[in-house]
């Protein structure tokens, strides 16, 4: 079980250290709203920097206030401000459930939200959605919005949304050392770091030369492993096709045969 919390400023200044051996990972809010400096959350970038500096992988949330597609567009523009430099590991969601957009006639609604994940994918982000149980079977209930990922609000101990999801919240009553009062805890159906990776998205690979999919050529040692711990293979001028990329690894890309080294590959010209 991946078992994480999710959190914001309401949750005041958490102790990251005394909470890290307590989670897999974090969803971070990042801000609310339009791209204005005042609707950032205000704990975001500790959060964010004390996460990684743990090495607790995390994603983030935008709670959305969105009635037209104009504050859509700010809305987008706001998570891309603050999420630019943040490396995530896991999803972007929009927190769908003010009571302003619960009052909106479903289709304006569901081309809002749809808007917000096309634009995030468009630039090369995992997106989801986050809303309770009675949303998804309601006003968001469409299937305009299959395609995208769900993170399933319901505080129960069995999961009973029919749809696919990826995410569940399952209390709101989480109890973790080093947060004071109650947090929300979450579990993942997915391995997204592995997903998020494999698929090259979230710039997670933007200090690498090469992505999935290159065709290239190398020179040099095959690994068992992305640790770069055994050689099973010397190649030289072989041609090879990028399976996966590990940013935060020392053979970072993976081939047919193993693992190997940036620096061993090349293109010819």
């Amino acid at each position: 079980m991946i078992k994480g919390i999710d959190v914001s400023s309401y949750q005041g200044r958490i102790d990251w250290t005394r909470v890290k051996p307590y989670i897999d990972f974090a969803i971070l809010r990042c801000g609310f709203g339009n791209n204005v400096e005042s609707q950032d959350d205000v704990e975001f970038e500790r959060n964010a920097k004390m996460c990684k500096d743990l090495g607790i992988p995390f994603g983030v949330y935008l709670f959305s206030y969105a009635v037209n597609l104009d504050e859509a567009r700010s809305e987008v523009l706001h998570t891309l401000r603050l999420i630019k430099d943040k490396k995530l590991e896991y999803p972007v969601f929009l927190d769908v459930e003010s009571r302003r957009q619960m009052s909106l006639p479903k289709d304006d609604l569901v081309n809002i939200v749809k808007y917000y994940c096309e634009e995030m994918e468009r630039n090369g982000y995992y997106v989801g959605i986050y809303a309770s149980l009675d949303r998804f079977k309601s006003n968001l209930d469409s299937r305009e919005l299959d395609k995208f990922d769900k993170w399933v609000a319901l505080w129960s101990d069995r999961f009973t949304y029919q749809g696919k999801a990826g995410m569940w919240q399952h209390t709101s009553y989480e109890e973790i050392p080093g947060i004071k009062g109650r947090v929300d805890g979450d579990i993942a159906f997915y391995d997204y770091p592995r997903i998020i990776r494999e698929a090259g998205l979230n710039h997670l690979e933007d200090t690498l030369k090469y992505k999935k999919g290159d065709q290239l050529y190398l020179t040099g040692d095959i690994y068992r492993d992305s640790d770069a711990r055994d050689v099973v293979e010397h190649a030289c001028d072989e041609e090879v096709i990028i399976e996966a990329v590990y940013s935060d690894k020392e053979a970072p890309y993976k081939i047919l045969k193993g693992f190997v080294k940036q620096d061993d590959l090349y293109k010819k010209c």
